[in-house]
């Protein structure tokens, strides 16, 4: 039996594949094979991994660690650009001070800034998204954030900017792999990630404060395109904006239903 993948290629169906992701959403094996079977049971020739993961979240819903499961597949589902901005939201929910893509010169070239965050410090953040959430960020982006940021730092004080950055901050929707962890606490850069690091992590960061994207809403994806292209970003953008879009009514329903859980 075959499945349709969002880009349109065939893939033989594998029930093992759904175990795997409701493991990692954090249902027991048990549960994990039982949602399997159900899903199973409902696959045909042709049906899209679009209903699939609709039908895996249904099940989802029944069991526990649904929410984490929906809400890192859903950040995933942001464009880079979108995710800086979600990243955004996220921290000024947190009292820090944003500003979004600022071009700085530094001591010897210019440097493209995603953000830049003041609260307890002034942190120049680079925002990482990734489409796949189960790959890890490596130590590569922690060297490139350090050198950026050395670089801006030394054009400080020789006058090619007025910017005073106390530390570098790298947000991203996944794992760090041990060498970035290393190196990030060495040099004194924080880190967000997915469950990394206690209070900073991104999800707990999300959470403790419900600022859910819109993609997490189940509905269709051209709809959360519509969604971002109007700006609106959060669940709390939707009820505040209420845009005028199809089925309207059901969305502002799963946002207060989601942010109710919370």
């Amino acid at each position: 039996m075959y499945i349709i993948k969002a880009d349109g290629r065939k893939e033989e169906f594998s029930e093992e594949k759904i175990v795997g992701t409701c493991v990692r959403a954090g249902v027991s094996n048990a549960v994990a094979r039982r949602i399997a079977k159900k899903v199973a049971g409902s696959v045909q020739n042709g049906t899209t991994t679009h209903k699939i993961y609709t039908t895996i979240l249904d099940e989802l819903d029944k069991a526990s660690g649904h929410s984490l499961f929906a809400l890192r597949e859903a950040v995933a589902n942001l464009d880079p650009t979108t995710f800086e901005l979600y990243v955004k939201k996220v921290l000024e929910a947190h009292g820090y001070k944003c500003t979004w893509n600022k071009l700085i010169q530094g001591m010897y070239v210019e440097h493209q800034v995603d953000l830049i965050a003041t609260k307890e410090k002034t942190f120049l953040i680079e925002c990482k998204r990734h489409f796949n959430p189960h790959r890890f960020t490596g130590l590569g982006i922690c060297l490139q954030v350090d050198a950026r940021l050395n670089d801006i730092v030394t054009g400080s004080k020789n006058g090619k900017n007025n910017y005073k950055f106390d530390a570098a901050w790298v947000v991203t929707n996944t794992k760090f792999s041990e060498h970035a962890k290393l190196y990030a606490k060495g040099i004194g850069i924080r880190l967000t990630g997915w469950r990394y690091e206690k209070e900073f992590s991104l999800e707990t960061l999300i959470q403790s404060k419900k600022v859910l994207p819109v993609t997490i809403l189940k509905t269709d994806i051209a709809v959360h395109h519509q969604l971002i292209n109007k700006k609106i970003i959060t669940l709390q953008d939707l009820l505040r904006e209420k845009p005028k879009i199809p089925n309207l009514k059901d969305l502002v329903a799963q946002s207060n239903s989601l942010l109710d859980k919370l």
